[in-house]
């Protein structure tokens, strides 16, 4: 590995961890856990309502065990709820609930605040440079 590569690595870390720590105070004031995916379930489920525990653990990038306690948790808060599936009585489809709609509204809006203030003054090019550049990176990590 370069001295490049290991800078870049670094600066990405950096930049997630930042991210994340612009976010944890307004997620904590929502009432939601960082570390167990909430504010990402809640995103995701407001972009694909209604799926199965296994294609959302899927769509949020968390692991069976993770997803299974954060949806105990917004399930008990009310943001969540468990329906049995028609088609399947072994089943369940994660549906939000109206007040877990207004959640993951809130979190979708701070997470678009912050992206906001992160790319503030990138051009058109930079941006089209460093999406070349991530997808490039996505693709290596998946092995193509």
């Amino acid at each position: 590995m370069t001295e490049r590569q290991n800078r870049a690595g670094i600066l990405l870390r950096q930049i997630e961890h930042q991210r994340r720590e612009r976010l944890r105070p307004v997620f904590l004031q929502m009432g939601l856990t960082l570390g167990q995916g909430q504010p990402r379930i809640l995103n995701c489920l407001l972009g694909e309502d209604g799926v199965t525990q296994t294609h959302l653990a899927r769509l949020c990038g968390i692991d069976a065990a993770t997803i299974s306690r954060a949806l105990d948790k917004l399930e008990r808060a009310g943001w969540i709820c468990r329906r049995q599936d028609p088609d399947s009585r072994r089943c369940y489809r994660i549906v939000l609930t109206d007040t877990g709609r207004e959640k993951a509204q809130q979190v979708r809006q701070a997470v678009r605040e912050v992206d906001q203030h992160t790319w503030h003054n990138f051009s058109e090019e930079e941006m089209e440079a460093l999406l070349a550049a991530f997808e490039r990176m996505k693709k290596n990590l998946a092995g193509e």
